[in-house]
């Protein structure tokens, strides 16, 4: 993969920014912020995390696979397919041939809840060999707080699953909450990187409190003292996820497509120069 050219800057409009809309809804917000790519929301982590975007096997999906088309707007990445020790991989069947239908190319598990290293590899495994069958790669994403807690453990595990089509999803948020670095991004392997997501934050935050930072309120790029210059220039060229949730803080009372032009207005800002070009 090439190093990242800021001219070529394109981003994805990440699910969790927009998860109190409908998906079709989605789909039009994306093209109407100049989002060329989208990711769905294929399969809920569970039912305590409403999301009406959800996106639902037949009319629904083909729904949105004719607006996709219609708006110009790019299928990129499923999520999310959630690997705990409990989870049954052959259940994702469905939620993937749907994602593969509509024109996807990933999507993301998230391995939470595992004491056992070799459980944790065989699911992760098994959701690889399954994705497979669709042509679709799997990424895993490291959670600070979650059995995959950072880059490192998500390159030890993709080395010992040894499957061509796994990669890594790196959050911006998560990278800095684990202790990484963009040195560290900087020195992977750029085939690893399946997907990567954008938010900021403040420098330090109580461990107690980034569970709720997660999930329900990140900051806006250029707003926080995360590094997100530095660590666009250490990308290769691949679309930006822009993922900050519809209930954070900075965007009370707006609405969700004047939330996402606001996203996408403040991050052009703070990337390299010529993105905003």
């Amino acid at each position: 993969m090439m190093p990242l050219s800021p001219n070529e800057v394109a981003f994805c409009l990440d699910p969790l920014t927009v998860l109190d809309c409908e998906a079709e809804e989605t789909v039009r917000i994306a093209a109407a912020t100049g989002c060329r790519w989208l990711s769905l929301w294929v399969q809920s982590p569970g039912p305590d995390f409403p999301v009406r975007c959800l996106v639902e096997p037949g009319e629904m999906a083909a729904g949105v696979r004719r607006t996709l088309a219609e708006a110009g707007v790019r299928p990129l990445n499923l999520e999310v397919f959630d690997l705990t020790p409990q989870a049954n991989v052959a259940a994702y069947r469905g939620a993937l041939e749907m994602g593969a239908q509509i024109g996807a190319r990933c999507a993301t598990a998230i391995l939470r809840g595992h004491t056992d290293p070799q459980l944790m590899l065989a699911q992760f495994v098994a959701l690889c060999q399954l994705a497979a069958e669709f042509d679709l790669r799997v990424n895993a994403e490291f959670i600070s707080n979650q059995s995959l807690g950072s880059l490192a453990q998500a390159q030890e595990l993709l080395a010992r699953a040894s499957q061509p089509n796994a990669g890594i999803v790196i959050d911006m948020l998560h990278l800095v909450r684990s202790g990484g670095t963009v040195e560290e991004v900087r020195q992977l392997d750029p085939s690893f990187i399946g997907h990567v997501q954008l938010c900021d934050g403040p420098a330090t935050i109580s461990p107690e409190a980034r569970a709720i930072e997660s999930r329900s309120n990140r900051m806006i790029p250029g707003e926080g003292d995360f590094p997100i210059r530095a660590f666009c220039e250490a990308l290769p060229l691949l679309p930006l996820g822009l993922e900050v949730p519809s209930t954070s803080a900075a965007f009370q009372g707006l609405t969700p497509l004047e939330r996402v032009r606001r996203l996408v207005q403040s991050t052009r800002r703070v990337m390299p120069r010529g993105a905003e070009d």
